[in-house]
């Protein structure tokens, strides 16, 4: 088993030299501020991490919040959107039963017959220019 990489073996012969090197007068009160400074980093890691699931919390409120302002919106329009094609469709059906049709279906002249064309209009048709306007004659 390891800790921190460091194998059982490697953590008793680093207890060991810190001992001959700091000197067991010394070794009680570097293991005290050692752990103060653990404590004081685990604080402010929890406070760290306190901060940023508040934050979290506070964005997947907003989140819902959203969310259900749009489902609102969508029904609105769904809603908005089914009046509006029933009353296209109730419009239509007016229209089919209050207008009589252009031509007659049975009738030969409505299917064999084209619709008789105007005849062009020429620039001899055209009346002539005023003289008294002052405005030249329009042509087209």
């Amino acid at each position: 088993m390891e800790f921190l990489g460091i194998g059982y073996q490697e953590l008793i012969l680093v207890l060991v030299l810190l001992l001959v090197v700091v000197g067991p007068e010394r070794l009680p009160g570097m293991a005290y501020q050692l752990g103060k400074t653990v404590r004081t980093m685990q604080k402010y890691a929890r406070a760290v991490r306190d901060e940023f699931k508040d934050e979290f919390d506070y964005v997947e409120e907003q989140v819902k919040v959203v969310r259900g302002e749009i489902t609102e919106a969508r029904g609105a329009v769904q809603e908005q959107s089914r009046a509006f094609n029933a009353e296209m469709r109730q419009m239509n059906e007016s229209l089919k039963t209050d207008l009589p049709p252009l031509l007659p279906t049975d009738s030969p002249a409505a299917s064999s017959t084209p619709a008789p064309q105007s005849a062009p209009v020429t620039a001899s048709d055209s009346p002539p220019p005023s003289s008294g306007s002052g405005k030249p004659p329009l042509v087209f």
